[in-house]
């Protein structure tokens, strides 16, 4: 099991990160990043480790079809408009109908966390309208592209 040592909740190495053009309208009268900001932020990484689960490619709602049932965000530090910064997305856990997503907003050049989130999704479906269990192939899709057990 390969640990994430930087203090913050992740306990696992990220295996994909996504680049954030920050945009004048994110930024509030204080000069920072608002915080609502961020979890657009959070869905363009979860939206962008979804896609890159299935290998890239097309545009599209990624499967599996997924809802998120909890969101937490920890503010860490300032984001300043000049800052580059990218988001990082993993799944941490893989329940039978539910899974659990940590991501992190850091700074490109310094490598600072500026934001964490944790994030409960259910894999839904939606021809019946009801949580579903994962698919055992989806697992193993995920267990490969995380390089490790889950």
């Amino acid at each position: 099991m390969e640990e994430n040592n930087n203090g913050t909740r992740a306990r696992f190495s990220f295996h994909c990160s996504t680049p954030v053009q920050l945009r004048f309208i994110d930024i509030d009268m204080l000069g920072h990043l608002n915080n609502n900001s961020y979890f657009q932020i959070y869905d363009l990484g979860r939206y962008d480790y979804l896609v890159k689960l299935r290998g890239g490619g097309e545009k599209e709602v990624p499967q599996p079809q997924a809802m998120i049932v909890n969101l937490n965000c920890s503010f860490i530090a300032q984001t300043r408009f000049n800052e580059r910064i990218e988001v990082f997305t993993q799944i941490e856990r893989l329940g039978n109908k539910s899974f659990t997503m940590v991501q992190q907003v850091v700074n490109v050049d310094t490598g600072e966390v500026k934001s964490e989130c944790e994030s409960v999704l259910v894999y839904f479906d939606w021809e019946t309208g009801k949580p579903a269990r994962i698919p055992d192939s989806w697992r193993a899709d995920v267990a490969a592209f995380e390089q490790r057990i889950l």
